[in-house]
Parts: structure tokens; C-alpha cells; sequence
């Protein structure tokens, strides 16, 4: 879901930022650069290019101590921060921050509970949920719903990701996501920065269209 984010808004004709704080055994964006960029000064983080979006992840086991730089000539407009199984202080960190947070689950009993607990950490942080699997979920799901999991359904900030079946056997590549996925993807951005998710000679058109902070996480 971060590449699908990431390639979205970089389809607006800017320039993405794209971070995965996993373990080096556990990225899912190993083969996703279509261009491999070495590595930071530090040693700490591997870069990689896919068009707009440049992409960072971990080098070492050992938690780098700072987040990647970028030169100031290839600085983002954007930037997505793939958190992958969020700890507790990294939720407090994100509710803290000016960020925009998209909780990714499954529609399983288990999924739902956890991410109600995950949406409670995040207080009133703006948040969007990427539920991957069927489009109808069995009644034990919905039944399980809880209070807030249920209100940003009802707001239309609960969005369906299809399952590629190429995707779950071949992983992430350089190659193009799926169309389904790739509209998964502007969906979840015209929710988080509708004032990004059109081309710039179009914003420029709607000169009374509110801004948005420059990041997204």
C-alpha cells in the first residue's frame, strides 16, 4: 500500500519520498526500485529510483539512528512512511506529528480488533483504513466492528484493496502495480491530499482550492 500511495502521488508530477523502516529481511520493496542508487553516506540506508519516487530502506538489523537525507536537488514534496507493524511509541509519535496515517488490515475478526486499538492510539489524528481482501466481509466481521473502525466506514474513509493474485507470487518489482491496486492508490490520496491529487496546471485552475501540509506519512 505504501508503493501504491507512493506511485499515485508521484503520478501527480511530484516527487515522493518513499521510507520502509522494516527489518532488511522482512522489506517488501527489495526488487521495487527500477534503479538501484547505493547506499547514504552512513552506510544506514539503501536507495533505490522508480520514476518520481525515490525509495529508502534499512541497510543493517541495527535501527539506524536518523531518518535518510535527500540532496536538496532531489528534495520531495511528499513523503511516505512505511511503519510496517507500528510499535507503541511510534503511534504516540504519529499523533503527535502533522501526519496522515493509513492503518492497513485484513477483513478478519482479529484484523478489525487490532486496528480499532491501532485507530485509539492515533487520538485525533486524521486517518484513513486500506482493508485488503474481499469487497464483502462475512457478518462475524461486522459484527466485531468498533466504534471508531465503524464511524470511518460509515464516512467513506474505509477503502477496499483488491488481491492480486501476481503480486502475492511474485512480491513487489519494478514493473507497474496492477490497474485495481494503482486505483486503490488514488483512492487512499484524494482522501489523505486532495490538493495534490490532480495535475499541477489543473490545481493552478482552482485557485480557491485549500492547501495541505507539504507531508504526508
Amino acid at each position: 500500500m505504501a508503493l501504491a500511495i507512493s506511485d499515485a502521488a508521484a503520478a501527480t508530477y511530484r516527487r515522493v519520498h518513499l521510507v520502509e523502516t522494516a527489518h532488511p529481511h522482512r522489506s517488501g520493496l527489495m526488487a521495487a526500485a527500477s534503479a538501484e542508487l547505493g547506499t547514504d553516506a552512513a552506510g544506514a540506508w539503501r536507495r533505490g529510483s522508480r520514476d518520481r519516487v525515490t525509495i529508502d530502506r534499512r541497510v543493517a538489523d541495527v535501527e539506524p539512528g536518523g531518518w535518510p537525507v535527500l540532496p536538496i536537488s532531489e528534495e520531495s514534496a511528499v513523503t511516505v512512511l512505511d511503519l510496517g507493524l507500528a510499535a507503541s511509541e511510534d503511534l504516540a509519535r504519529l499523533a503527535a506529528d502533522r501526519t496522515r496515517t493509513v492503518v492497513v488490515c485484513r477483513p478478519t475478526v482479529p484484523g478489525v480488533r487490532l486496528t480499532e486499538h491501532v485507530l485509539s492510539q492515533l487520538a485525533e489524528q486524521p486517518a484513513v483504513v486500506a482493508v485488503v481482501g474481499p469487497a464483502r466481509w462475512p457478518v462475524a466481521v461486522t459484527a466485531n466492528l468498533g466504534p471508531q473502525l465503524r464511524e470511518l466506514r460509515s464516512r467513506g474513509r474505509v477503502l477496499r484493496v483488491p488481491v492480486d493474485r501476481r503480486l502475492q507470487i511474485a512480491g513487489l518489482t519494478g514493473d507497474r502495480l496492477p490497474k485495481a491496486v494503482t486505483d486503490a492508490g488514488r483512492s487512499l490520496v484524494e482522501l489523505l491530499m486532495p490538493a495534490v491529487s490532480q495535475p499541477r496546471h489543473q490545481r493552478r485552475a482552482a485557485s480557491s482550492q485549500p492547501g495541505v501540509a507539504g507531508e504526508a506519512r
